[in-house]
Formats: structure tokens, C-alpha cells, sequence
């Protein structure tokens, strides 16, 4: 049996069946054991700070760059959009972290059109937009971002599969 194969099931000959499952791979973690306390830590620290906020923050402030945030976050947005229109053309993996980025985008700035909107039409206005185009866009994103992960995790298991039988196909006709 070779290094990873999965054993035969108890009573069972390895050497009398012809259908061997495939080798069974070692689980690999995607990042290191200290990713997820150090984000936990963060996630807990972050929440005095928020009711810090909550409570010492105006509730209404003048700024003098309001035009210039919202015309650079919309900037931003366009790019990321766009990026991602380049890379699903290109077929290209990648796509994942832009249509992730852009997902994250459409939700701030659908939540930011309608916190600080003034009210009346103004207010309709934007939550029609987000409910109608920026949240049904990032459903589009998180769908894309997933779709990209099932192919990918699809592809390597049929590479992984076609491996094993071209291992099996040589090993029995060496004999």
C-alpha cells in the first residue's frame, strides 16, 4: 500500500479488489493556527471601541470633503468592477478576491447611502438603490466568489482522480 492510501476496510484484501478508493490526502491549513486568535482578539477589542464611538460622536457633523469621499469611494467601486469584468473575461481565478472586495464595497456604500441620506425622496431614492441594485450585485459577487471555489475544488479532484487511475493503469501492467 502506498504512503496516504486509504486501508481496506477490516477482513477485506487490498490485493483482491480492483476498485481502490483514491489516496486520501493530508488535510492542509489554508493559513496559520494564529490567524484566528489574533482576529478573534481584534473582533473583542473592536467592540469597546464602537460603543466608545456610539457614544462620544456627534450625532450630526459638517465636513469639508463630503463630495470628495463619496466621488473616491464611487471611484474605488468602478475599478473594482471593473477588475472584475477583466478577470471573469480572462477566465482567471483570481476573480475570487475582486468579486469578494467589490461584494464588500456594494454593502458599505448601500449602508452609507442610507445612514446618511437626508431623509424624505432622498431617502426613498437610496434605499431603492440598495435594495434593487447594490444588494442583489453583491449577491452576484458572493456567487461568483463561491462558483470560482467549487470549479477550482472540482478541477483538482478530477486531476487528483485521473492521477490515481494513471498510478493504478501503470502499476498493473508493470507486473
Amino acid at each position: 500500500m502506498t504512503v496516504g492510501a486509504q486501508r481496506p476496510p477490516e477482513g477485506a484484501s487490498a490485493e483482491g479488489t480492483s476498485a481502490e478508493a483514491p489516496p486520501v490526502l493530508p488535510r492542509i491549513r489554508p493559513v496559520p493556527r494564529w490567524i484566528a486568535p489574533v482576529f478573534a482578539l481584534l473582533a473583542v477589542v473592536t467592540i469597546p471601541w464602537t460603543v466608545y464611538l456610539a457614544v462620544t460622536l456627534p450625532e450630526d457633523i459638517r465636513t469639508r470633503n463630503y463630495r470628495i469621499a463619496w466621488v473616491g469611494f464611487d471611484i474605488g467601486l468602478v475599478l473594482l468592477l471593473l477588475l472584475t469584468a477583466i478577470l471573469a473575461y480572462r477566465g482567471q481565478r483570481h476573480m475570487v478576491m475582486t468579486a469578494t472586495a467589490t461584494a464588500t464595497a456594494l454593502v458599505i456604500d448601500a449602508w452609507f447611502d442610507v445612514v446618511t441620506s437626508p431623509g424624505g425622496s432622498d431617502l426613498m431614492v437610496a434605499v431603492a438603490t440598495a435594495l434593487f441594485g447594490e444588494l442583489p450585485l453583491t449577491g452576484l459577487c458572493v456567487w461568483i466568489a463561491l462558483q470560482v471555489d467549487r470549479v477550482v475544488a472540482r478541477r483538482l479532484s478530477q486531476l487528483a482522480r485521473r492521477a490515481d487511475r494513471r498510478t493504478r493503469w501503470r502499476l498493473r501492467y508493470r507486473r
